[in-house]
């Protein structure tokens, strides 16, 4: 130690060569930026992932419950929707009525708005559907909104009714072997909010130029993929290109 240095000036030295220096710091915060850019696009990957994984399961869940109800009714499928004339209820004329024993032990109700009704329980929401407008360009439902007051994640193939429209009093619908080909044939699969409703009719466009199918996964709909429910009850994921070997309507010759 240079006897002439006096013990204060040798702390101030000290504490300059701890310090950073401007370029320093800058190095430091351009390398956490760097990192941030990497890790962000991973995790958002990673969230979508898991939503994908959430639906799939919400899928599989309703597949077996419908298995349930076939074996339970002489080996007749659900019904998706069917319209009850005067006595017309969301209650009852959807395929989450018939569904809901197999998953929960009290009555379904649709209740007046997403925030408030079963169709936002169990494995009926689909996390990314949730983030989407209410219905086609609605953000959110007010009263005098156009279509359900409800967000719906997912629908069943209208065709599994015997004709549409049904006897008001009697929905028959068909028997599982009635379907062919059921590793082939869709049963069900995340719904779009151009439709947000409970009965898939289309594979492609509808006369108004809008899916009835939801392709929404890792993308915006209809640019992302949507998760089939098929007949034999796997669950598959498929783009809006990749329908041509699906069935729909099963009863077509």
């Amino acid at each position: 130690m240079n006897p002439t240095t006096s013990p204060s000036a040798l702390r101030v030295n000290q504490a300059a060569h701890r310090a950073f220096t401007l370029i320093e710091l800058l190095v430091v915060i351009a390398i956490i930026a760097i990192l941030a850019g990497m890790l962000l696009p991973a995790l958002s990957k990673a969230k979508s992932q898991a939503s994908k994984t959430k639906c799939v399961s919400n899928l599989k869940q309703i597949g077996v419950a419908m298995a349930m109800y076939t074996d339970d009714n002489q080996d007749h499928m659900p019904y998706a929707w069917w319209y009850n004339a005067s006595g017309d209820s969301a209650d009852v004329n959807n395929f989450h009525y018939l569904l809901q024993p197999y998953l929960k032990s009290t009555v379904f109700k649709s209740g007046t708005r997403t925030t408030n009704s079963d169709f936002a329980t169990l494995v009926y929401p689909c996390p990314d559907r949730l983030k989407e407008n209410h219905w086609r360009t609605y953000k959110t439902y007010n009263s005098g909104t156009p279509g359900n007051p409800w967000k719906i994640s997912y629908a069943l193939s209208q065709f599994t009714l015997v004709s549409f429209p049904s006897a008001v009093t009697s929905p028959k619908t068909e028997k599982m072997s009635a379907v062919l080909r059921p590793a082939e044939t869709l049963g069900g699969a995340d719904v779009s909010m151009e439709l947000n409703h409970p009965a898939i009719s289309n594979l492609g466009r509808a006369g108004d130029n809008t899916y009835d199918i939801g392709w929404r996964h890792g993308n915006r709909h209809p640019d992302g993929l949507a998760n089939i429910l098929f007949f034999d009850y796997h669950i598959a994921p498929r783009a809006r290109r990749q329908t041509n070997d699906l069935i729909l309507n099963f009863k077509a010759k």
